[in-house]
């Protein structure tokens, strides 16, 4: 008895150890329209778009030691741009969506933790609007916008150690979406690179 009390004791202090995590994560998307139907804007040359990125994950420690669980719920804003001399097109586009992924602990340089990530966001469009040249469209039901989309991400980020709070962290993601059940000629796909920033607080167990 008391040496399965000793074996649920390192159990649970190994686990507090490695505790879990709740982050707070905001940031700029530099977004980059990619449009199917040369077509439509030939001779008007695309560009990238600004915009932000709000979101709160929850961190998870896996069964292997440096590797976690990582789940979020995001807001995310996907602009864009294009223009020429005779005509402007203008998209302000934001998605609501969950995303899971992992996380590992590459190396831990004093207080400073080097973290590669991977993973998936399934968002779908809440707010659409397409602007050109002076007049304003709504897009959020249109068929290269609505519906679920896939992002699968990748990226890299740094945490800082702020005692035994938490850590704070700056980071880098690279997405590019696509929607599996879309058929129509016209479609786009959304590339993103993404700054974030996070505040990071561990949770006992």
């Amino acid at each position: 008895m008391k040496q399965k009390l000793l074996i649920l004791f390192v159990f649970l202090s190994f686990y507090t150890v490695r505790s879990q995590e709740i982050s707070f994560n905001v940031g700029t998307n530099f977004t980059q329209y990619n449009l199917k139907n040369p077509e439509t804007y030939t001779g008007t040359p695309l560009q990238s778009g600004s915009g932000s990125f709000y979101e709160i994950a929850y961190l998870l420690p896996s069964s292997k030691e440096k590797l976690m669980y990582n789940f979020g719920l995001g807001l995310n804003e996907y602009n864009a741009l294009a223009g020429n001399t005779v005509n402007s097109y203008k998209w302000n586009t934001k998605y609501l969506g969950i995303r899971a992924g992992f996380e590992y602990e590459f190396v831990e340089i004093q207080n400073i933790k080097l973290v590669p990530l991977v993973g998936m966001n399934l968002s779908s469009i809440i707010y659409g609007k397409q602007e050109i040249n002076g007049a304003i469209y709504d897009i959020s039901n249109h068929s290269e916008f609505s519906g679920l989309k896939l992002i699968p991400y990748l990226g890299f980020k740094a945490k800082y150690k702020i005692k035994d709070y938490g850590y704070i962290s700056l980071g880098y993601n690279h997405s590019v979406s696509f929607k599996p059940s879309l058929t129509n000629k016209e479609y786009v796909n959304i590339s993103t690179n993404q700054i974030v920033f996070g505040l990071h607080f561990n949770i006992n167990n």
